[in-house]
């Protein structure tokens, strides 16, 4: 089913869309969009630059009686190919629209290309600083599929009319939705909530059938002023994601809206189920680490990778898994379980009991 009409009793206006993705872009087949009939008309996401995306998006549009130009306002959750990829093609097809997206995200959609790229480099260097050797490094540079990430075909660099920030409300003629900035997917990951009716757009935050990864990348060329390591500042993604999460604990929303996976109709389940999936790998990783500790020893992100996922044969399932565990040391140290040292220029990792009860 490509279109959901009118899913939703309380808010007959907004239809829900499904859009088809590439198989080689990795993840989801599938990304949901959100069409509100409203003033203006307004679409939530737009799906991916690509052809039969681009066609589905069309003809959906043309069921409901209108064409790419008329679209006039796009809310983006996050600055991902899948979210505002099209955003530039309905304003190369004539839309004159208003394109919003948090500030935090802000310059990752105005110069797509070059960030993602920037990204890229920057993973190297984490990669680096956390133990792998040049020799996989020169090979994860050299791969295709990393490179496809920036390829500026599948997510045209558009501006941003508006910077949202945490709090700010996106008005319709009868309504306003409330901005919650939600980051750890992205920096600016945002979440969009009908107040009256108990409904919150939770992008990829939050989705059905699917497990949110989440970013971690230098912020800053020097290093952190006071930091005894000399480490460079980094958005730590699974940090500020299990801090999201947590907020949005034990709230009353009735159903969420997001990018994967139909209606959520259980949302504190959806949620703790995440929660759940991350803490269940830094146990994981913890207990590992432990059991290092018994033994006096002392191991880079690398060599933890090598003993907890000896099964990878691919650079994409090494990068996915090394950031996942980048992301879960990052979690243990602040929480105090885990002590941090440098090693020539290598960071090193042992387990501590600080903190723990």
């Amino acid at each position: 089913m490509r279109v959901r009409r009118s899913p939703l009793p309380e808010r007959p206006e907004i239809h829900q869309l499904s859009l088809p993705l590439p198989k080689n872009w990795g993840g989801p087949d599938r990304v949901q969009a959100y069409l509100i009939e409203g003033d203006p008309l307004t679409l939530i996401d737009t799906g991916g630059r690509n052809a039969e995306s681009r066609a589905v998006l069309e003809a959906i549009l043309e069921e409901f009686g209108y064409g790419f130009a008329d679209i006039e306002r796009v809310i983006v959750t996050h600055a991902h190919r899948d979210h505002m990829g099209l955003v530039q093609s309905l304003r190369d097809a004539g839309a004159q629209l208003e394109c919003l997206v948090h500030e935090a995200d802000a310059e990752t959609a105005e110069r797509y290309t070059e960030v993602k790229r920037e990204r890229l480099e920057e993973m190297i260097a984490l990669f680096r600083e956390n133990g792998v050797p040049e020799k996989k490094l020169d090979e994860l540079q050299r791969d295709p599929l990393a490179r496809r990430f920036v390829a500026e075909e599948e997510s045209p660099a558009t501006s941003v009319e508006r910077r949202l920030r945490d709090g700010d409300r996106v008005a319709f003629k009868n309504y306003a939705l409330r901005v919650h900035h939600s980051p750890g997917h992205t920096p600016g990951h945002i979440l969009l909530e009908d107040e009256e009716h108990g409904l919150l757009w939770t992008g990829d935050q939050v989705m059905a059938q699917a497990i949110p990864n989440t970013e971690n990348f230098y912020t800053q060329a020097l290093p952190e002023p006071g930091d005894r390591l000399n480490r460079r500042p980094r958005f730590k993604g699974l940090v500020e994601m299990r801090r999201s999460l947590k907020r949005l604990r034990g709230q009353r929303f009735r159903r969420l809206l997001p990018g994967c996976g139909g209606i959520i109709d259980r949302p504190e389940r959806a949620i703790r189920d995440i929660l759940l999936f991350y803490d269940v790998r830094i146990q994981r990783i913890d207990r590992g680490l432990r059991h290092l500790a018994a033994m006096g020893q002392e191991v880079t992100a690398f060599e933890l990778w090598q003993a907890l996922f000896p099964q990878d044969e691919s650079n994409d399932e090494m990068r996915t898994h090394l950031l996942t565990l980048i992301g879960a040391l990052d979690c243990l140290e602040a929480d105090g379980r885990v002590r941090v040292e440098r090693r020539n220029s290598i960071l090193t990792h042992s387990s501590s009991s600080r903190g723990r009860r």
